[in-house]
């Protein structure tokens, strides 16, 4: 199991469902304040391979000094560097491209549903799931222009507006070559069955999968392929 260390870039930025509540007054936080917590947990790192950093908290794309905290944390040592998106800006022209080439190698797709209706109405963003298919589609094609290989999974914030949905998130996880999906229970505990079953769902296509969160039921097991640290 992989460690990674989440660093914020921002704050009240990053997808989740909008009918949980909203998250408040989005804010990117300045690239000086984020690199120095980055050169910190480099220097520190203890935690076997790495060290791995993943950026959250805000939309990177939409972050304004995206490329100097890419190459950054390149120059500050760290070996995997992956950026949680929605992956809807991936579609514009250069973006995944240009990504790729200041170092990134791994993305964790934010996905709240399993169809272009049940995403976008949890998001309250017309248009993302389509925007989202079409980026993480561009950036495998960057990767493949590169002649490099790249790691793509797919995050699941669970609650009770998506639940049901679960299974059909890991057929598209699945649809958009995903290696890896990663069911995160927040509020209401999930239904047992569900998760068992989307579970089941990746595993029959091929895409690794495991649930985290405090409301797993016990009965729901599966192994966890990386761990997410505050450092």
């Amino acid at each position: 199991m992989i460690d990674y260390a989440s660093v914020p870039i921002g704050a009240a930025g990053e997808l989740c469902c909008a009918r949980c509540g909203a998250p408040g007054d989005m804010a990117a936080r300045d690239a000086a304040d984020v690199l120095a917590d980055v050169s910190r947990i480099a220097a520190q790192w203890t935690g076997g391979p790495g060290p791995n950093v993943t950026y959250t908290g805000f939309e990177p794309f939409a972050h304004p000094q995206l490329p100097a905290l890419v190459t950054s944390a390149a120059q500050a040592g760290v070996q995997r560097l992956r950026l949680r998106t929605d992956a809807g800006a991936l579609a514009s022209p250069g973006n995944a491209a240009g990504a790729f080439a200041a170092g990134v190698r791994q993305l964790e797709v934010v996905l709240l549903g399993g169809s272009a209706h049940s995403h976008d109405r949890l998001a309250e963003k017309p248009g993302l799931f389509e925007a989202a298919a079409a980026g993480v589609a561009a950036w495998r094609a960057a990767a493949t222009d590169a002649g490099d290989r790249t790691f793509v999974s797919v995050r699941v914030p669970v609650c009770r507006h998506n639940e049901a949905d679960l299974p059909q998130v890991a057929a598209v996880a699945a649809a958009w070559r995903c290696e890896a999906v990663h069911f995160v229970v927040t509020g209401d505990a999930a239904s047992e069955a569900v998760l068992a079953a989307a579970l089941e769902t990746a595993t029959v296509h091929g895409v690794a999968a495991f649930v985290s969160g405090a409301a797993v039921p016990s009965q729901v097991y599966a192994t966890s392929l990386w761990r997410e640290v505050d450092v």
